[in-house]
């Protein structure tokens, strides 16, 4: 899939709304994220004890608070009906893509039940990544846990 299809199909999963809704809860103050990463930009603080719209997860997960979409890590929430929903391994999440050391479009990692075609490694946290290198593969996901 090209990069415009795949960052239409993106912007038309956000706008249709979350598709996979959970409820989540923050155990302490939490820092609402511009991206799926500690060194992203804080949007906001979130409250402890605040109810938030969870979408997917991995390490980081999708969220809304009030009308303001972000991420937070996925340890800094309880949750009220059980574990998190996995990522879906066939839709963008964000853009779906990260460029690499090369320049290259890659496709971030995701969490899925069996090895998605032309995934590289799995990370220790079960979701698989599609890393041209093995230098910081799975470095936010607990690191490479095996290589495929």
């Amino acid at each position: 899939m090209s990069t415009f299809k795949t960052r239409l199909l993106a912007l038309l999963l956000l706008l249709s709304g979350p598709v996979l809704a959970l409820q989540g809860v923050t155990i302490s103050n939490v820092n609402l994220r511009a991206g799926p990463s500690s060194t992203a930009r804080v949007l906001k603080v979130i409250p402890k004890a605040t109810t938030l719209a969870v979408e997917v997860c991995t390490t980081w997960c999708s969220v809304s608070y009030g009308s303001q979409p972000g991420f937070v890590a996925r340890s800094t929430l309880s949750f009220k009906q059980g574990a998190p929903p996995k990522m879906p391994t066939n839709l963008p999440v964000n853009s779906g893509t990260y460029t690499n050391v090369d320049g290259q479009q890659i496709r971030r990692p995701v969490m899925s039940n069996a090895a998605p075609a032309g995934a590289s490694a799995k990370c220790r946290d079960g979701s698989y990544s599609f890393s041209a290198h093995r230098r910081g593969t799975c470095s936010h996901h607990g690191g490479v846990g095996q290589w495929l």
